[in-house]
């Protein structure tokens, strides 16, 4: 058996390696994203027989579940054993640049509607910033940057923390206006 070799910070050679760290923390935030996907579903039920605003519900439902299964599909990819280094950057690359591109229109579609300026930013502005967070750890995964996972876990994170947010504000709005208030 060979001894891994250590880079300058004492770790294995490999970004792989710094990537096998994670797995945890991956496997973690893909289940709870899937359990939040799971709940999304729920909220689309209660908001389903509502007539009033059904369209700008709609608009703000789809995002949401975007957001979540981007999570949950980031994770699972994330574990896969065989990722290599160039693999990782077209996935992380395609994965940020699609979600901002997708964000960008939903933004454009909800931006002209009055919204507090919570829902401006949960909905409009930090998934925006999440994805092209996520780009740039493409970047870094190209270059071997030092912060590739830690920026690619603060994008994931809060995605799933947009998503969260904005399920919970959904199933509250559909709970006001069921209740005719």
């Amino acid at each position: 058996m060979r001894p891994a070799s250590h880079d300058n910070n004492g770790r294995g050679d490999s970004p792989m390696h710094a990537l096998a760290e994670w797995r945890d923390f991956y496997v973690m935030i893909g289940t709870a994203s899937g359990a939040i996907v799971g709940a999304a579903f729920i909220v689309v039920t209660l908001v389903s027989n509502l007539e009033k605003r059904a369209l700008g519900v709609r608009g703000f439902i789809t995002p949401i579940v975007v957001h979540l299964s981007s999570v949950l599909v980031g994770s699972a990819i994330l574990t896969v054993p065989t990722l290599t280094p160039v693999s990782l950057a077209i996935i992380l690359g395609t994965g940020g640049l699609g979600g901002t591109l997708y964000s960008i229109v939903a933004a454009l579609r909800i931006w002209h509607m009055r919204l507090d300026a919570d829902d401006r930013i949960f909905y409009v502005i930090l998934p925006i910033i999440a994805y092209a967070a996520m780009a740039t750890a493409a970047i870094m995964a190209c270059t071997h940057n030092e912060p590739t996972f830690e920026t690619l876990a603060v994008s994931l994170v809060a995605l799933l923390i947009i998503g969260i947010r904005n399920a919970w504000d959904m199933a509250s709005f559909a709970i006001m206006q069921g209740r005719g208030e």
